[in-house]
């Protein structure tokens, strides 16, 4: 899983996450809609704070064909944004990029604009075009300032951090996440605990590296952590403690105590198999060997390790005898 992302919708109150939208040539509904433009963006909204994309990338394709039989086409493109950010965290953000580019050059609505960078952007990180992503978030940012609604620099700042992270560039994604916490002191308190969380892990990348492991930056690292993942607990976004949970558990191996890095892997290898998360899976299944390792218990090691080479890379084999044998944790960008 890459950093957790602040959600970019027309709405200030959106906890977290993308906007959908529908693929070159379909139909933007196929079903009949008996409620209006607002109703139904308010309830994809909803929808998509939950984590419900399935569910919100039909109730925004519902919204657009509304805002279409009403003649509002910005309206429609608002809700065809919606419905592509929602199914671009279905994993079909190559197959929306097309619509999104199409509003991104033709709208002269800076609030649909900013929509259609920001969920390219996601889109192209998604696939693992830093590179693209990076352009498209640097679009979004300098678009954002067209756009009233508090908040939204920090978004841009939060995602631009999170792809230079993904980059190993954790230094200057540390500044991206500072800056975005300097914007979003009155934002939503998840908002704060998605750039939290994300400099949180900065941090701790810098600390570890330079063998700091006792460093205020260190300190300061946990803190974030957990105060991000409390912040999400006590929200009801239970899906979100799972960045901090496998934070943690990097920190904990790093800091030799195996107990706690379990418990956190744990719980963050749970939530990942629950939501399908295949990149924390990996990472988990990864730390926790290193875990089981450090707790000189090679048969728990060499388990974690297997589901590893079985899963991921079935390709390698021999992969988990040569984990057993080399500590790769220098070299491992668990935002990768």
């Amino acid at each position: 899983m890459t950093a957790t992302v602040v959600p970019f919708q027309s709405s200030p109150e959106a906890t977290y996450i993308p906007e959908g939208v529908p693929a070159p040539g379909v139909e933007p509904c196929a079903v009949e809609v008996t409620e209006d433009f607002e109703t139904l963006r308010d309830r994809g909204r909803e929808l998509v704070a939950k984590g419900s994309y399935r569910e919100a990338a039909v109730v925004y394709r519902q919204a657009a064909q509304a805002a279409t039989a009403a003649g509002e086409a910005d309206l429609a493109d608002e809700a065809l944004c919606g419905w592509g950010a929602a199914e671009t965290e279905l994993g079909n953000g190559a197959e929306v990029m097309p619509e999104l580019r199409r509003i991104l050059l033709g709208t002269t609505v800076d609030n649909n604009s900013c929509l259609a960078a920001y969920t390219l952007a996601r889109a192209h990180e998604l696939e693992g075009q830093i590179k693209k992503a990076l352009f498209y978030a640097r679009l979004f940012r300098d678009r954002a300032d067209y756009v009233e609604r508090e908040g939204l620099a920090g978004m841009a700042q939060n995602l631009l951090g999170n792809l230079l992270a993904a980059e190993g560039r954790e230094a200057e994604a540390a500044e991206c996440y500072r800056t975005a916490l300097r914007y979003t002191r009155e934002a939503p308190p998840m908002w704060t605990a998605i750039a939290e969380g994300n400099l949180g892990y900065c941090l701790l990348s810098r600390a570890t590296a330079a063998k700091q492991l006792r460093s205020a930056t260190m300190r300061e690292a946990l803190r974030l952590l957990y105060r991000s993942m409390r912040t999400f607990r006590h929200g009801g976004a239970i899906q979100y403690t799972m960045l901090p949970h496998q934070d943690l558990c990097f920190a904990y191996l790093e800091l030799k105590r195996p107990r706690l890095a379990r418990q956190h892997g744990i719980r963050a290898l749970e939530l990942a198999e629950k939501y399908q998360d295949l990149a924390v899976v990996k990472n988990c299944l990864y730390l926790l060997g290193q875990v089981a390792m450090q707790e000189h218990d090679n048969e728990a090691a060499r388990g974690f390790f297997c589901k590893l080479e079985r899963r991921f890379y079935p390709e390698h084999t021999g992969l988990s005898t040569v984990l057993m044998s080399l500590d790769l944790r220098q070299v491992v960008n668990l935002r990768a």
